[in-house]
Parts: structure tokens; sequence; C-alpha cells
């Protein structure tokens, strides 16, 4: 009699195929999903502490430091030049507080150098119909312009809009970094744009953000998906086994 009520009291495992076939899936998934949301949170405190570190040095004032090859990204200038204000890039798909927009570039041409540094003067809201291109008031010569260095970062989404010299200014296009802004224009150009501060000439809406989404809200990402892994494989051992039953057993 004992050894019987000790196996109906025993812990007894009973698989139901499909269920487990289903975690043997998701739980993959989600563990993964867990990792890439901490790595992704990791790319991200380094872009934030890369800003930190380098909005901590001095203002380049002379655009020649930037051909040297050293890490300016995010750095502080103060640069005069001749803006070219005929040749205007609208870059397309520019959201902005829920509304949409373009960012607005135009080469400046250095005294000295025969490369260009492109200038990245903000936001300005698009009109409905999309034949109508904004008016961009010009910027004077020779006044003193002031932002930070950016190059643009890898990956992220690029809108293709078949593009490849342009004929007509101001030109719309999808996407912009320097390298491709040497094909546009067919000159040369530094590696960084200057993306203006608010209160520097020539500004538009500005407001740049270092990164999209905080470090520790992808942390708080990957919490959810290993909560809900956790959470699939507490219910697949409940579904294919008789753990509750044996669990209350065992405490009585």
């Amino acid at each position: 009699m004992a050894d019987s009520a000790q196996k109906t009291n025993a812990f007894k495992w009973q698989p139901n195929v499909k269920l487990l076939a289903f975690s043997l899936l998701m739980l993959p998934l989600l563990l993964g999903l867990g990792a890439w949301q901490l790595e992704r949170g990791e790319e991200k405190q380094q872009i934030v502490d890369h800003h930190a570190r380098n909005q901590q040095l001095p203002p380049v004032i002379t655009p020649e430091i930037l051909v040297s090859g050293k890490d300016h990204q995010y750095r502080l200038a103060w640069i005069r030049g001749t803006i070219d204000n005929q040749r205007v890039i609208i870059l397309d798909n520019k959201v902005k507080n829920g509304r949409p927009g373009y960012e607005i570039l135009q080469p400046l041409i250095l005294s000295g150098l025969t490369e260009k540094l492109l200038i990245n003067r903000g936001w300005v809201e698009a009109s409905l119909d999309r034949d109508i291109l904004p008016s961009i008031p010009p910027i004077e010569d020779g006044v003193q312009l002031r932002g930070y260095l950016y190059q643009t970062l890898k990956g992220g989404y690029r809108l293709d809009d078949g593009i490849d010299q342009v004929q007509d200014w101001p030109s719309r296009v999808g996407w912009i970094t320097t390298d491709r802004a040497k094909v546009l224009y067919g000159e040369s150009f530094l590696p960084y744009q200057l993306r203006l501060d608010q209160d520097s000439p020539g500004a538009l809406k500005t407001g740049w953000t270092t990164v999209a989404v905080q470090p520790e809200k992808h942390v708080g990402y990957a919490v959810q998906w290993f909560a809900m892994a956790i959470t699939l494989l507490i219910m697949t051992i409940i579904a294919n086994s008789n753990v509750v039953s044996w669990l209350r057993k065992t405490h009585q």
C-alpha cells in the first residue's frame, strides 16, 4: 500500500507533443530577442558615452583639423565659410513631434580647403502637397556657424530615391551621407556634417537626439522578453506534467 501511495504521489512527466513543439520553437526565440535587446542597449550606451566624452573637448575652430582622420564625432565646432545657398538638399521622411518634414543641408566652402563641409540646418515642416518644396531662407556669407560634428552611423533605414545625379536644385533625396554628398555634388567633402545648434545663424528647428531609444529602455525590453521566456517555461512544465498536484501532495 505504501509503495502504491508513493507511486501515486510521484512526479510524472506527461508530455503533450504539440505543446512541447510550440515551446521548443518559442523559447529560443524569446531568449534571442532578450539577448538582442541587451546588445542594442550596449550599443546605445556606447553612443551616449561617446557623445558625452567628445562634448567635453574644446570646440573645433579651424576646419583643417577635420582632415586629420581623428575622432571628432559629436564634437562642438565653430566654423566660418561661404555657404552655397543655391544647391540645397532636402532630406525626406524626417518626422518631428509626429509631423512629417524635411532636414535641410547645404555645402559650406572653406577657405584654404578643397573639401567642403556639409551643413545640416535642421528640420522644416512638409506641405501636404508633395509637389511643393519648402522655401528656405539663405544664410549670409562670413557668419560663424555653430553646432556639432556628426558622421552618419552604420545601419538604419534608407529610403531608396533612385537619384544618381542631381539635375535640378533644390533636390529632395531619401538619404544622405558625406560620401553620397560627393556623388550628388560631384565635389569633395570632409567626412563630417555640421549639425547646427538652435542659436546658430541659419539654424531651423534642431533639437538633435543622440539616440532614438535610451539604453535603459532596451534593458527594460530585454527583461520583458526574458520574463515571457520564464513564464513560457513554467507553463510548459505545468501543461506537460502533474507538477501542481505533486507539489500539493508533497506539502500536505
